[in-house]
């Protein structure tokens, strides 16, 4: 079975919730609306994909990235300075595999599905973040396999698209990773 098979975008509220319950069974205080809903789209631009097992089709992985929370607070308080670089990044927020799923490398091909979307969507900049809860150093080996640029514990995450990306009231992660996302 390709990859195309067991991939595939959550378009739906129905499939978005899915996707959010996957998240709240993996990470600790996830808010309710990590995931956007549908109607939210248009603000948000998110990317939600599914990964599922192709013998049981049980939802064995999901990602999820979208305008980050700095564009689009500025574009609710009117602020012009995010309007030209909106459509040009993306903000990786989630991404999890079920425990029982995890060394098969479905982590990677939601990577590497997200980012061939992304190309589609002209995003040039992609960037994220790991909490200090999560397994870092599996992290930080994983992204750095992925492409990205992976910032040194506590190093602030440089202009992208010569915009700041971090809320300054947010928690600093263990730390900060990028890549700019080639044309096709």
């Amino acid at each position: 079975m390709s990859t195309a098979a067991v991939i595939s975008e959550a378009i739906t509220d129905a499939q978005r919730a899915e996707a959010q319950a996957l998240f709240e069974g993996s990470f600790h205080d996830i808010a309710p609306t990590a995931v956007p809903r549908v109607k939210h789209d248009p603000l948000y631009a998110p990317l939600v994909l599914c990964y599922r097992d192709p013998g049981t089709g049980e939802l064995a992985g999901a990602a999820l990235t979208c305008r980050s929370q700095v564009a689009v607070s500025m574009t609710m308080m009117r602020r012009p300075e995010y309007a030209p670089v909106m459509d040009l990044h993306s903000e990786l927020d989630l991404m999890a595999v079920v425990p029982a799923f995890r060394g098969r490398g479905i982590g990677g091909m939601l990577i590497r599905a997200m980012e061939d979307r992304l190309r589609q969507r002209g995003v040039r900049s992609w960037f994220g973040n790991a909490t200090r809860d999560l397994e870092t150093a599996k992290l930080r080996e994983f992204y750095t396999r992925h492409g990205f640029t992976v910032l040194p514990d506590g190093q602030p995450l440089p202009d992208l698209l010569g915009r700041s990306w971090a809320l300054p009231t947010a928690e600093q992660p263990a730390f900060f990773f990028y890549k700019q996302i080639k044309r096709g």
